[in-house]
């Protein structure tokens, strides 16, 4: 089994990289992509850049370049629901768009409005956040959401994003969930809450984007673990 994983920024992967037994590094169209190997599992690890476009672009250089069989997403995002904090973790179930509407994507190909997550992986990182007995924040599983926008207005919010089941929003995770999608490889999202997408989150994320990466970071590696070889 070989996992691809994606975190969109490097800071995200940092502490995974840092972690891993780097075997082989490979640049692709101005990306770095490391092969090697983490708590005895294959993983090909690497940065997007952020944005639904470049998502999608390393997504499928992942499966179709390096033969990921599995892909997760890792790294922060914006917290939605009022009871989510600063570095808690959501655990993703499913992902659908806010600035594309889910109506006009189930019209078209590739005819799907609201992309699915893996099962085993979203069981074996639950496991893994129990297992971290020292925690100062809490995980849920829930749907998350994805716009090609750091929402940074408590307008916005309620506009875009206060209507919907998801717990956090990002840049990345449905574009990379169409991808595998379309070429039937699972796909996880495990993310870390960096701010509360309203007025202060500017300040909020510079101040707490390396914490909450650490925090995602360190439940991927306990996920790895719970996850076939």
């Amino acid at each position: 089994m070989r996992y691809g994983i994606i975190g969109a920024m490097p800071v995200e992967i940092e502490k995974i990289k840092n972690t891993m037994t780097i075997e082989k590094t490979t640049d692709h169209h101005g990306l770095t992509f490391y092969e090697g190997s983490v708590e005895g599992r294959q993983i090909v690890l690497t940065t997007c850049g952020v944005g639904k476009v470049n998502a999608a672009h390393t997504t499928l250089l992942l499966i179709d370049k390096f033969g990921v069989d599995k892909v997760i997403n890792v790294g922060v995002a914006g917290g939605i629901k009022p009871d989510i904090h600063v570095k808690d973790v959501v655990i993703g179930t499913s992902t659908t768009t806010f600035d594309v509407g889910p109506d006009i994507m189930g019209r078209y190909f590739p005819f799907c409005s609201n992309y699915q997550y893996d099962p085993e992986i979203i069981e074996a990182a639950k496991a893994a956040c129990e297992s971290i007995t020292d925690r100062s924040w809490k995980y849920v599983t829930a749907p998350t959401i994805t716009g090609d926008m750091f929402v940074t207005d408590s307008g916005l919010k309620a506009r875009f994003l206060g209507g919907t089941d998801a717990y956090c929003n990002d840049m990345e995770a449905q574009a990379m969930a169409q991808i595998a999608f379309i070429y039937k490889v699972p796909i996880a999202n495990i993310r870390s809450i960096s701010d509360n997408a309203d007025d202060e989150a500017t300040a909020t994320y510079k101040e707490n984007e390396a914490a909450a990466a650490e925090v995602a970071a360190t439940v991927l590696l306990e996920t790895l673990k719970r996850l076939p070889a």
